[in-house]
């Protein structure tokens, strides 16, 4: 579980944020209905839900409440561990939310179609529109200081689909919130693909900004055994 070690010293050194790439979604073994469906035995789903920036949470966090609080407008990080689902620290409205999930299965391959995962994350987003689209991106803090020291290449950038004629589809962010692909040369393309928690020594993050959006539901489904 520590492979990539050297090789992430090496993308921090050199890695920069840079020519953010659209690529499209693998769907896995997965087909449910509205393109999610429900999380069935074993899944999960949490619920990110914006809150305007004043508002005081009484019981910030060590529930299992299934939703995180985050700002309604403005970035927040969404500090990630190994386990069963849970939300750890349910308000992110204080710069940092914590949320637990399972290792989501070896995935190292570049373009993403050879990954052997456990389960799969699917989001929509509801509620009030905000002014732009919902945003997710997986970083990693090597050192502990609260800093995101490197991101993936690939973000998560789902518009409202409130009142979208067949309804509020899902749309798969596997390969987004569960994977990060690091641009080593800094020229915009993705070098080297890992898993979340390849390495337990390093902290795993998704940077979120609900861009104004009251509701994000993420689904976590497992994958079916052939």
């Amino acid at each position: 579980m520590q492979k990539t070690t050297k090789i992430l010293s090496l993308a921090v050194a050199m890695f920069a944020i840079v020519g953010m790439m659209g690529f499209s979604n693998q769907v896995l073994a997965v087909k449910p209905g509205n393109g999610a469906g429900g999380v069935g035995s074993g899944g999960y789903q949490l619920n990110l839900i914006g809150m305007e920036s004043g508002n005081k949470l009484t019981n910030d966090g060590g529930n299992n409440g299934h939703r995180i609080f985050v700002p309604l407008d403005g970035p927040t990080k969404i500090l990630l561990y190994q386990g069963p689902f849970g939300v750890l620290d349910a308000d992110a409205t204080d710069g940092t939310g914590k949320f637990q999930l399972p290792y989501p299965g070896d995935c190292s391959d570049i373009d993403f179609t050879q990954c052997e995962l456990l389960y799969a994350v699917y989001i929509r987003v509801l509620g009030t529109k905000g002014s732009g689209n919902y945003h997710m991106q997986t970083c990693v803090d090597t050192d502990g200081d609260g800093i995101s020291d490197a991101c993936s290449t690939e973000m998560v950038d789902v518009p409202n689909a409130t009142g979208t004629k067949g309804g509020a589809k899902f749309t798969n962010v596997s390969r987004e919130l569960l994977t990060i692909c690091y641009d080593l040369d800094l020229n915009g393309t993705c070098d080297i693909r890992t898993e979340i928690f390849d390495d337990e020594n390093i902290q795993y993050l998704w940077e979120t900004d609900a861009n104004g959006n009251r509701l994000a539901q993420l689904r976590f489904i497992p994958t079916p055994v052939a």
